[in-house]
């Protein structure tokens, strides 16, 4: 039946509509008119139903365009709030960065930027740090001085990456005098972008690509580099086939030695 206004009997009762005027009064009047919401289409429910009718639809969510780069809409955009732009929501000037109802985020320009200082994790499954870089070899004996005992360097080259937990290094090194090293001392190689893990019994191997102007014990003898548990140096051991490996001494580099190697450590 229809529902009056006390005040203004005579008036048509409410209609169904797919607008929301205000009526002529306070209140809900007989001259107001009622939204209806529709799954689908809104001006589906109200044009059919004549004064008097009722009808039942399911709400119908409010839905904001998406964000996109230079005016477009991107499926599954990522939102960035830009402060210097009216303290607002922004898109994109160039392609946007997107993530699945699966929770997979995709690059389509642009660059994962990690702190300065890694923040450690102890997640097993979290990448909490990236960084790559240079960094210089040096020679030192048992004092571990590599710059004090007057050494001369021709060649000290390195680079590094990070990623987690894992190192992965480059060098070149290669010397014009020993200075005043000891020769019968130990050979290490100074100068690692991060110290290796404490571990217990951890040996981290690198391998020496080519080796030049080294006093080795014999035509067939060959080096090989690593980092123990906790050292900050590469050390290196000889191997001559005979008498198994031995320690590589200062002389055994020799003053005009070139050792080129890669690998990767933990930390």
């Amino acid at each position: 039946m229809n529902i009056t206004n006390p005040t203004s009997f005579g008036i048509p009762g409410l209609t169904l509509t797919t607008s929301n005027a205000e009526g002529t009064g306070n209140g809900v009047r007989t001259g107001a008119s009622i939204a209806l919401f529709d799954t689908t289409v809104v001006a589906s429910i109200g044009t059919s139903n004549t004064t008097g009718s009722q009808a039942v639809a399911s709400r119908r969510d409010h839905v904001h365009a998406g964000i996109g780069g230079a005016g477009t809409v991107v499926d599954e955009a990522i939102a960035r709030f830009d402060g210097t732009a009216g303290s607002a929501v922004q898109g994109y000037s160039s392609l946007s960065p997107t993530i699945s109802d699966a929770g997979i985020i995709s690059l389509t320009s642009g660059a994962l930027k990690f702190p300065a200082t890694a923040i450690a994790s102890g997640d097993a499954n979290t990448l909490d740090d990236y960084e790559e870089g240079t960094w210089t070899p040096q020679l030192a004996d048992n004092s571990g001085d590599g710059t004090g005992e007057s050494q001369g360097y021709a060649t000290q080259v390195g680079t590094y990456t990070k990623l987690g937990r894992v190192v992965s290094i480059q060098g070149v090194l290669e010397m014009n005098s020993l200075g005043s090293l000891t020769t019968s001392q130990n050979a290490r190689i100074l100068g690692l972008p991060f110290a290796p893990s404490t571990l217990s019994n951890l040996r981290q191997s690198f391998a020496v690509g080519r080796g030049a102007g080294l006093n080795l014990p014999a035509a067939y003898a060959s080096v090989s580099l690593a980092t123990r548990d906790g050292i900050s140096y590469i050390e290196g051991k000889v191997w001559d086939g005979t008498g198994g490996g031995s320690d590589f001494l200062i002389s055994e580099w020799s003053a005009s030695g070139r050792i080129e190697f890669a690998g990767s450590y933990i930390v």
